[in-house]
């Protein structure tokens, strides 16, 4: 995988998680069940209202092995080396990726320190973090991606997730 093209997905990747930290910033249409410490899970499952989501779990290039996306996501990237992990997908809504990964997450062995819905200028988006396998962790969801079309699907409904060995 071409070094440089990992090197732009995970500048999207923080940018997003950028875009969605100035959502939250002193808006009052922020809404959020961000957590921190032991309550992390259990807010995290509160805030996860609905039917249950199916998924699957696909390969990651890297040494995690596998991680679980939702059923219907269309994976476009899945690029990894020693120490970070870029996982992009699409079809999927902020809100449903939340509520997805608001129980898959601990069910695979990692724990959630924040998720969190944001919505602003009629946007919406979801921020989880979480830890676990020895690599800290952000999903960042858009409905709408500010920028180009990413990794060939599109830019409405992109999720991207980032992982970082944990030092």
């Amino acid at each position: 995988m071409n070094k440089f093209r990992l090197a732009a997905l995970a500048l999207a990747a923080c940018a997003v998680s950028l875009l969605m930290a100035a959502c939250s910033g002193g808006s009052p249409a922020a809404s959020s069940s961000s957590t921190s410490s032991a309550a992390a899970n259990a807010s995290a499952s509160a805030a996860a209202s609905g039917p249950a989501i199916a998924g699957r779990m696909i390969t990651v290039n890297g040494p995690l092995g596998s991680f679980p996306v939702p059923a219907g996501a269309k994976v476009g990237e899945n690029i990894g080396t020693k120490s970070s992990i870029v996982i992009v997908f699409g079809l999927i809504s902020p809100s449903d990726v939340s509520r997805f990964y608001a129980s898959e997450l601990p069910k695979n062995g990692y724990t959630i320190t924040t998720n969190t819905m944001l919505s602003k200028a009629g946007n919406t988006g979801a921020l989880i973090e979480f830890s676990g396998h020895g690599f800290k962790a952000t999903i960042d969801a858009l409905d709408k991606f500010p920028g180009p079309s990413l990794a060939g699907i599109g830019d409405t409904n992109v999720t991207t997730v980032l992982f970082s060995a944990s030092k």
